[in-house]
């Protein structure tokens, strides 16, 4: 079964265990039927079970089973939250899990430049760190309509349509 990181814990929330739950997607309503899930930091991976999940302003509150105070939940900040890929926010057209932008191949007019090695979250977009072929170099490249154009998930491909980017 695949997983896919979907958010991150952010400490405490009360006196009963909750915790704040921040999702990468800005959306909650995917989450709210999960029974179990896989918390993972560090390389270090945890199963729970889920008790109850509730919205809460911005974020949403998740109460783990085990997880019964504050003091507790707070050794949980920063864990990041796995689902199995069927539980993750569905995707509009044009929409990309960042998992499945890593390792792209990144094609310029039909020919390898580059491969996404790594994708980081940026003020305005997602920015591609780019091994390029040409000089081992990694460049970053914004994830955005006017530098990447078609984006084949299956074939774990896209389009660089500024190759002057990965000089």
């Amino acid at each position: 079964m695949e997983f896919l990181a979907t958010g991150v814990l952010k400490g405490p929330h009360g006196i009963h265990g909750f915790i704040k739950l921040h999702s990468f997607s800005h959306e909650y309503e995917h989450l709210m039927n999960l029974r179990e899930v896989s918390l993972r930091k560090d390389g270090v991976q945890r199963e729970f079970r889920v008790e109850e999940i509730k919205p809460s302003g911005r974020e949403a509150l998740i109460k783990l089973e085990g997880i019964d105070n504050p003091e507790t939940a707070r050794t949980l900040n920063g864990w990041e939250l796995w689902v199995p890929r069927e539980s993750a926010s569905e995707l509009e057209e044009g929409e990309y899990y960042v998992a499945d932008l890593s390792a792209c191949r990144v094609l310029s007019q039909g020919v390898h430049v580059g491969t996404v090695v790594g994708v980081i979250e940026g003020p305005q977009a997602l920015l591609l760190e780019v091994a390029a072929i040409a000089d081992g170099k990694r460049y970053l490249v914004p994830f955005m309509k006017q530098y990447i154009g078609a984006v084949h998930i299956e074939q774990k491909e896209m389009e660089l349509l500024v190759p002057e980017l990965l000089t």
